[in-house]
């Protein structure tokens, strides 16, 4: 991929989803020659860039391929003909579709592509869309072309504003079980590890015990759906809950989907305008049994078919993951950012398809990028709350460049001040933050009937 052109295939790739920012005829485009009057895009076989960047939108953006040092984006010849001297295309397509982890053998302990081997980090481009930015360079020039030969050229936007997706993934939903009582007296035991001090586990086991003889006395700090469901209506919110089988019993859920309770909460959630949609397993991201097992469930117990999903442990392999989803039946993805770092994995705010490089074409199910996960910056990064509110600034303006969105997953076994301290009181002040930027908040479903609308 990387020593060749893109292939015909590959730029239709681009330039559909080019096309969701501008609306002009495609026989204005030509491809390294002149068919006057034309818009020449520059097809390379040039290897990574790692030097070249131009100054655009009052940022030094990385150029990735292109077999030209000049810092100009384009130019116009005599005879009128606009010819962009960088291979825009490709450096687009390289981030978009994922071209780099699928070239990549470089993985974490659970087969993860990692932050630290990409570009994001080499070139530092991880906190802005590039994509976004390749894109309006494209269309600076094509919307010029067009105004000098009279034709038409309208922009586009997705959201006048910007858009808010947020997410939940159910991992854990009990607390003070009697399983997880046994766990916490294993961890004071040292027979088990743990992530609490000493004094910590002796207080989570005594209030187990209490909750085990008490139940309706000792609320379960996991079991906080009530809480997060009126929260949110409150705030005018509506946010997609993704559900977890019980697969692997070390690394998945420790409920089933045809638990009372879980049956109730899902078709409640369901029933107040909320998304319930399909956490898949650890290791379905590569199994189509095992995924469409798990959709089945889920489809069994909503009453519905399920159309969106992110995988656990954000395990995700291209374009395997995408293949395996879009036959099942699934409509669109959540899984796409960085484990140990928020930003933009695939360079991009809109939801966009995956490429199956295998076949050489673009696959059907959607994917939305996911910006922000909580774990990530509270636990792996240890990010305070006024930094973390930072980043949520930051994306912000991003997504209200480009008329974009920013998606933020909050676990909801993540509330907990004794794992994290005031994160109860953070949480809802961020939502009510965002709030007030007036975002449109939409659901996962709602995102796609936006985006093929």
């Amino acid at each position: 991929m990387i020593e060749n052109k893109l292939t015909k295939n590959q730029i239709k790739y681009v330039l559909f989803h080019l096309r969701q920012h501008a609306l002009f005829d495609d026989k204005i485009i030509s491809y390294n020659k002149l068919n006057n009057p034309t818009v020449i895009f520059t097809l390379t076989k040039s290897e990574i860039q790692k030097n070249l960047t131009v100054d655009f939108m009052e940022r030094e953006i990385p150029i990735i391929f292109s077999d030209s040092n000049s810092k100009e984006i384009f130019s116009f010849d005599e005879s009128k003909n606009l010819i962009f001297h960088h291979d825009l295309l490709k450096s687009a397509f390289y981030i978009l579709s994922g071209a780099q982890e699928y070239n990549s053998k470089k993985k974490d302990a659970h087969g993860r592509y990692c932050y630290e081997n990409s570009l994001h980090k080499e070139l530092n481009f991880i906190s802005y869309p590039i994509v976004n930015y390749y894109f309006e360079m494209i269309l600076d020039g094509i919307e010029e072309f067009c105004r000098i030969h009279n034709l038409e050229f309208k922009r586009k936007r997705l959201f006048d504003n910007f858009g808010f997706f947020l997410s939940h993934d159910v991992d854990r939903v009990n607390f003070y079980g009697p399983k997880e009582t046994l766990s916490k007296v294993l961890q004071i035991l040292n027979l088990r590890p743990t992530a609490y001090s000493f004094r910590l586990n002796i207080k989570h086991t005594l209030k187990s015990l209490h909750h085990l003889l008490f139940p309706n006395k000792e609320p379960d700090p996991w079991w906080n759906f009530e809480y997060l469901i009126n929260m949110e209506k409150e705030l005018g919110i509506r946010s997609t809950f993704y559900f977890l089988h019980s697969r692997n019993k070390k690394l998945d859920s420790k409920y089933r989907f045809d638990d009372d309770k879980v049956t109730s909460l899902i078709k409640k959630l369901d029933e107040e305008g909320f998304e319930v949609g399909l956490h898949g397993s650890y290791d379905s991201y590569i199994n189509a049994d095992f995924l469409k097992d798990e959709y089945n469930r889920v489809h069994s117990v909503l009453g519905k078919k399920p159309i969106g999903i992110r995988q656990h442990f954000l395990r995700y392999k291209i374009p395997d993951t995408a293949i395996i989803q879009e036959n099942v039946g699934l409509k669109y993805d959540n899984t796409l950012t960085f484990a140990e770092h928020e930003g933009y994995r695939s360079g991009y705010c809109y939801p966009f398809h995956p490429y199956d490089f295998e076949n050489d074409k673009m696959l059907s199910i959607w994917m939305i990028p996911l910006t922000i996960m909580e774990v990530t910056i509270l636990q792996y990064r240890k990010i305070s709350f006024d930094n973390f509110r930072k980043i949520v600034d930051k994306q912000i303006s991003e997504a209200k460049k480009f008329g974009g969105l920013i998606s933020l997953l909050w676990h909801n076994c993540r509330l907990m001040d004794d794992e994290i301290n005031g994160v109860s009181t953070f949480y809802p002040s961020l939502l009510k933050y965002i709030v007030k930027m007036s975002p449109e908040i939409l659901t996962g479903k709602d995102f796609i009937t936006r985006i093929e609308e």
